[in-house]
């Protein structure tokens, strides 16, 4: 599946950092943390179909498409052995394509995507579900995610700013998660992976840290305790020094 892509690309670093986005969020998210990691990495932040400045088109949103479209990305652009960073549904995407057997990561982090899910995460999911057909889905999915996703000290214009671009994101996109998300597998995704793999949690972390443990018995997990769940955003200095001491030069060699 052909996608015309929108990405920006920054840093003088030689080892490729794929940078994927949330749900109806966008690539210039992780702007200021490239930033922070611009003296060693290459740095992609793509805008996937739907999402950003990629429009949908004929694009059909699926977490499977969403992963095909990604593991093309890196090979048409010849980008070996990357490392993949993905915020919430873009750290779910990350894993199932390090999963897929396509290609070969350096490593993968996860910032607060859930996989697995905690119980309390799906009871939400399926929560929002039931708004879906409902004609004011969209300013209750606003104020649900202004409660849920952002500490009180961050609702601020950045914060306003997330949730127009996750709201105004085209129906196909805000339903497919929402309908796909509760059969996702991690038992058979995570056992996959072989590479070194980072989980970092927010203030209320949305992922089954243990479980993820036994099914990763390579899994490293830290946590930005005071930060809500775009860590990316409002704890870039802290996120990155995380991953500065996670990347180490035996993993990214």
């Amino acid at each position: 599946m052909k996608t015309e892509w929108h990405f920006e690309v920054s840093g003088a670093g030689e080892i490729p950092l794929i940078c994927i986005h949330g749900w109806a969020c966008a690539g210039d998210q992780f702007l200021e943390l490239s930033r922070w990691l611009a003296k060693d990495f290459r740095i992609y932040r793509l805008d996937l179909p739907g999402h950003g400045q990629t429009p949908l088109n004929d694009f059909l949103p699926s977490f499977e498409h969403y992963t095909e479209a990604i593991v093309d990305f890196i090979g048409q652009h010849n980008l070996d052995r990357p490392v993949l960073l993905g915020h919430s549904m873009g750290g779910v995407l990350s894993l199932i394509a390090a999963a897929s057997g396509r290609l070969q990561p350096r490593a993968i982090v996860n910032l607060d995507g859930s996989l697995p899910a905690l119980e309390k995460t799906q009871v939400g999911l399926q929560m929002v579900r039931g708004w879906l057909d409902e004609p004011n889905f969209r300013g209750r999915l606003a104020a649900l995610l202004r409660e849920t996703f952002f500490l009180p000290n961050e609702r601020d214009a950045r914060c306003e700013a997330i949730l127009q671009t996750m709201c105004s994101a085209p129906d196909a996109v805000l339903r497919f998660m929402l309908e796909q998300a509760p059969g996702l597998q991690p038992e058979q995704i995570l056992s996959r992976i072989t590479a070194p793999v980072l989980f970092v949690g927010s203030a209320v972390a949305r992922f089954d840290a243990p479980q993820a443990a036994i099914l990763m018995p390579q899994l490293r997990v830290e946590r930005i305790s005071k930060t809500g769940h775009f860590l990316q955003v409002y704890a870039p200095e802290k996120l990155a020094a995380l991953l500065g001491n996670f990347l180490t030069p035996e993993i990214v060699r």
